[in-house]
Order: structure tokens, then C-alpha cells, then sequence
């Protein structure tokens, strides 16, 4: 452990919740490399192993403060070092994405990469509020400003996989890319980065259980606020999680955090938003002369579709408004037009009305496959009108 690290790093912040955090089993996580370091809950640096969050050896003090307040009164009477011990002895989860993504950006740029773990588990975007920057380690905004800091190197991005905890509440949802925006610009203006990367994750799945379903309301809202991000901030780029393997209800597993890792790698190395985008969504129509199908046309699917079976393509849903008082209109199948390149022909039960939409991964669940040679996902979007 050390506590500096040469200056010619290239460092990153993990910021956000429990997917950032990393929840997957410690079995099957990367190995250490020798590239790639992390600055440690306790505040040192040394080359990076999961679990990279310890939170009850975390200089700063919010993290503790955060999980004493689930615990019941008993336990509040157990100090610090005590669940540090246990913490250590007991541990067999908390894997993640961050030395999947130091190792493939230290694969391309030949560079030593730095990962300042700072995210929170079950933490909403108000708690990440830069109003309470002058709290300091007691906040979790001016905690990471306070990791920043004092870890030194060259801060290259933000990694930021957050918003589950925004989907109870419809208003919350509503705000959500508003809000978000605002914190770019204020991580951009209190680092005084002004073009700081900020590289997001699009949130994937939650399994209700039946006795919480119903909560995730603003699900889809908080989605579509993310897959928009690019077109409101410079700068900001956003990947998906939505066709990932869970590790129970909510969690993405330990694959498919190194997956994520990887597909966070290669926006920070493009600089841009890349990937399968929607290009147009028209009405096909069959050689009968029946208009009961859509072409989905999108751009930047590099090498093709990959998926499952090509001849069955899932996550596709239409909608048409006061669907109640109309005949019954639903996604029979969907497939990739190899003679199409990049299209989806999408076959519907019956013709379309004229004002059908369609929307890819909706819900809190949906069954998506959808990426390309490179493992860059399509990403959720809600219902667009079919032209």
C-alpha cells in the first residue's frame, strides 16, 4: 500500500450504488493486475482487488454513518473496527466492474490505471446532492471530492452506475435527468474539469417479488433520462445493463460485471457515444399488401446483430393510446433482416393503427438480447412512432 501514485495515472472515480459498488460472488472475479490500482476505502493505494469497497474502514465517515443507521440498537453498540474484522473475515461477495474496465483501458493506452471507489449501495441521487459538499466526508458528493483529492493522479472520468433508488417515486423519476445534469455540472465545475467524461450506465432489471410489486413505477422514465443523456450534455456517455445476468433480484452477477466493465472501456476510449442507436422505426409492408409488421432501422451496430437466435429476437413491445377499447395488439416475433444489415423486422397479430408505437426492454424485467459484434447493447427506449 502507498500513498501516492505516480502522476501520469489515469484515474477514475466509481460513483453510484450497489451495481457500482459491486455485489457479484468473490468466486469467478479478475485476478489482480499489476496495471491497475485502486484507492482503498482506508484511504492508500495499492494494485486492485475485489472487493475494492470496504466501507467500515472508510475514511470517510459517511459510509459508516450510512449503515448504522439500518442497524438495529444492539449492534450500534459494536464500533468500527469490530465490523471492520468481521467484515474481513466473513466476506464472499462484491465483485464488480472496475478492474474489468482498468484492465481494458490499461490493454489500450499502455497506462497504469487508477479506480477511486466512492459508491454506496441503496444510495437515491438526492443523497449524492452537491448541496452538501461543505459536509465533507459526512455526504457521499463531498466524500468523493475529498477522495479526488487526496488520491492524487490524473482524473480522467466518472464511471456512474446510479437511479434504482429514484423509480419509487413517479416525481423522482420525472426529475431524474434534470438532476443529473445538474451534478455533471457541478463534479465538472468543484473539479475544475469543465469536459470531465461522464460514463453511465443505463439501470437493467429488478425481479418484483409480489410483495413489492409495483414499486419500481418510474422505472422506464429514469431509463429513458439516462439513454438521452448524450444529446443533453457533452461529453456524457451511456451504456446499458439491461441484458445482463442477475445475482439475486436486482444485482448484475460476476460475468456480466466484467462485461460492463468492458463496455464502459470502450465509450472512455471513444470519447463519444457509440453503439446500436435507433435510426428510424417504419411501417413494413408484406408482399400480401398487409401492414401487420415494422422495420426497426438502427446505426452503429459494429460486425451485426448477436443474440440468441436471430429468427427470435426478444424485448420488443407496441403500444397504441386507450389500448383497452381496441382489438388487441401485441409483438408476435421479431427478427434480424440479414438482407437488411442492421434492421429488425418486427411481426405484430394484426395491422397496425396509425398511431402504434414501439419501445425495446420496457418494465422492470424485460427479456433483452440485443448487442452487437462488439457486446454493445441496445438500449432501452421508450415507445417512438412507427412512420
Amino acid at each position: 500500500m502507498s500513498n501516492s501514485i505516480s502522476p501520469d495515472t489515469d484515474v477514475w472515480v466509481l460513483a453510484g450504488q450497489s451495481n457500482m459498488q459491486g455485489c457479484g460472488w468473490l468466486e469467478g472475479a479478475l485476478e489482480p493486475d499489476e496495471r491497475v490500482w485502486s484507492f482503498s476505502s482506508a484511504g492508500a493505494w495499492g494494485i486492485a482487488q475485489d472487493p475494492l469497497h470496504w466501507f467500515w474502514e472508510s475514511i470517510t465517515l459517511v459510509h459508516q454513518q450510512l449503515i448504522r443507521a439500518g442497524l438495529t440498537e444492539t449492534d450500534r453498540q459494536i464500533d468500527d473496527a469490530e465490523w471492520a474484522h468481521r467484515e474481513r473475515a466473513s466476506r464472499t461477495t462484491g465483485s464488480g466492474l472496475g478492474i474489468s474496465f482498468g484492465k481494458a483501458m490499461a490493454d489500450a493506452t499502455g497506462k497504469r490505471i487508477g479506480l477511486i471507489a466512492a459508491a454506496h449501495g441503496g444510495t437515491s441521487l438526492e443523497q449524492w446532492n452537491p448541496r452538501y459538499k461543505s459536509m465533507g466526508g459526512r455526504s457521499l458528493y463531498g466524500a468523493m471530492l475529498e477522495r479526488i483529492r487526496m488520491a492524487g493522479g490524473n482524473l480522467r472520468g466518472i464511471l456512474w452506475y446510479q437511479g434504482e433508488s429514484d423509480t419509487t417515486l413517479i416525481d423522482l423519476a420525472n426529475s431524474y435527468g434534470r438532476r443529473f445534469d445538474e451534478w455533471i455540472a457541478a463534479v465538472r465545475a468543484d473539479t475544475d474539469i469543465p469536459t470531465l467524461p461522464v460514463i453511465t450506465v443505463q439501470i437493467g432489471r429488478v425481479v418484483e417479488p409480489p410483495s413489492r410489486e409495483g414499486l419500481w413505477l418510474g422505472w422506464d422514465i429514469v431509463r429513458e433520462a439516462q439513454r438521452t443523456l448524450p444529446e443533453r450534455a457533452t461529453n456524457a456517455t451511456v451504456t446499458s445493463a439491461v441484458d445482463l445476468p442477475l445475482v439475486d433480484l436486482i444485482h448484475i452477477d460476476t460475468g456480466g460485471l466484467i462485461r460492463l466493465g468492458k463496455r464502459m472501456a470502450r465509450l472512455a476510449l471513444a470519447g463519444k457515444q457509440i453503439g446500436p442507436q435507433v435510426a428510424g422505426i417504419q411501417r413494413f409492408i408484406s408482399p400480401a399488401g398487409m401492414c401487420n409488421a415494422i422495420r426497426a432501422r438502427f446505426n452503429g451496430v459494429a460486425g451485426g446483430w448477436v443474440c440468441g437466435d436471430p429468427s427470435r429476437v426478444r424485448g420488443f413491445e407496441v403500444c397504441i393510446p386507450d389500448a383497452e377499447k381496441r382489438a388487441p395488439l401485441y409483438v408476435v416475433n421479431a427478427f434480424v433482416d440479414r438482407a437488411a444489415g442492421s434492421d429488425i423486422i418486427v411481426v405484430l397479430n394484426r395491422e397496425m393503427d396509425p398511431d402504434t408505437r414501439l419501445g425495446y426492454g420496457l418494465g422492470p424485467n424485460p427479456t433483452c438480447e440485443l448487442v452487437d459484434a462488439d457486446d454493445t447493447p441496445l438500449l432501452s427506449f421508450l415507445p417512438q412512432p412507427v412512420v
